[in-house]
């Protein structure tokens, strides 16, 4: 992780300016919320993901106006995993990176078979110089109807690690884990535990 003065020293482009480049060669940027935050950590928990590029390197960053919600089943952590959704007035603290063109689809294989992560959008980032700007990020599509049962603990618990080996806020890393924990407890309660309106699901 750099720090954007650190950025400067070695000389790489703070990213208030990343978007001034363009063409189908140009850096992408990139902003990490999920799993994606620390590839690593998934790759111990699902043998078989594809390699991660190397395109980690970035600076902590938030989201504006988007928030998560845990809606779409994963037969790979058996249980429901994140979803980006338009939140108005919500912040999402996450990692902005950018990404070389040739590494993109890497990254879009690793983004699928880590979270279900298939669609594409943009959303606005903040950066902690104050900085403003536009990135891609990836998220599960919509499902046709919400899935049924609990947001995976196994996924939450990942989430939470990734968050904090990424340097995220010990506010928001605590939060993942009170969830987790959360989860834990409604699945050794039993059925009656799939109650919607006791398993967590938004952030924020």
């Amino acid at each position: 992780m750099l720090p954007y003065a650190q950025a400067l020293v070695l000389g790489a482009r703070p990213a208030e300016t990343w978007d001034m480049a363009d063409g189908p060669t140009a850096p992408r940027s990139w902003f990490a919320y999920s799993l994606d935050l620390a590839p690593v950590i998934a790759h111990e928990r699902l043998p078989g993901l594809p390699p991660i590029p190397d395109v980690l390197e970035g600076e902590l960053a938030e989201a504006l106006d988007v928030d998560v919600v845990y809606d779409v089943a994963s037969a790979a952590w058996g249980g429901k995993v994140a979803r980006l959704v338009d939140a108005p007035g919500h912040k999402l603290p996450g990692m902005l990176r950018r990404v070389p063109a040739d590494a993109w689809d890497a990254l879009v294989r690793l983004e699928s078979a880590m979270a279900s992560a298939t669609e594409v959008r943009q959303v606005k980032v903040r950066t902690f110089t104050g900085a403003v700007l536009s990135a891609h990020v990836f998220t599960p599509t919509a499902p046709a109807t919400p899935a049924q049962g609990l947001v995976s603990e196994a996924f939450l618990v990942t989430l939470a690690l990734s968050a904090e080996e990424a340097g995220l806020s010990p506010d928001h890393v605590e939060r993942l884990q009170a969830e987790a924990r959360i989860v834990q407890a409604l699945q050794k309660a039993g059925p009656e535990a799939l109650n919607p309106s006791k398993a967590p699901g938004k952030k924020g």
